[in-house]
């Protein structure tokens, strides 16, 4: 369970930094209180899917393949019970799924980054107690 809190808090945590950067570079728009519910659900909803890299079921390209799939639906039904729809399909789709593939590079750049450093970390750990 513990777990489980864990993939929808990262979710959460990362689906709101990439709306707050949609927000910043797209020269603003109206939020209502709907749409920042609607984004902390799927955000945690996409979390809970990267739980598949987890899994020994899948290689790697399939995990991935399904992941981003998965994203791609949640975040349209984010945006349908966000309120954003109708925009997205009358107006900007070529850059809803443009700006979905940018910010699903960033977010597995930074998730890299971040697991990189956190390597370093324990294996700095590690040579220490070895060196006692």
């Amino acid at each position: 369970m513990a777990k489980v809190i864990k993939y929808f808090a990262i979710g959460v945590l990362l689906g709101s930094f990439s709306f707050l950067a949609i927000l910043l570079f797209s020269g603003g728009m109206l939020v209502q209180p709907q749409a920042v519910l609607s984004l902390f659900f799927f955000s945690g909803l996409i979390g809970l899917v990267s739980m598949i890299f987890e899994t020994e079921r899948f290689n790697f390209p399939i995990k991935l393949l399904i992941h981003i799939l998965m994203t791609l639906i949640i975040v349209g039904l984010m945006m349908y019970f966000g309120g954003w729809w109708h925009a997205l399909v009358t107006e900007h789709i070529i850059s809803f799924l443009i700006t979905v593939f940018i910010i699903y590079i960033v977010v597995w750049v930074m998730l890299y980054l971040a697991d990189v450093t956190n390597t370093k970390k324990m294996n700095a750990v590690i040579q220490k107690r070895k060196s006692k």
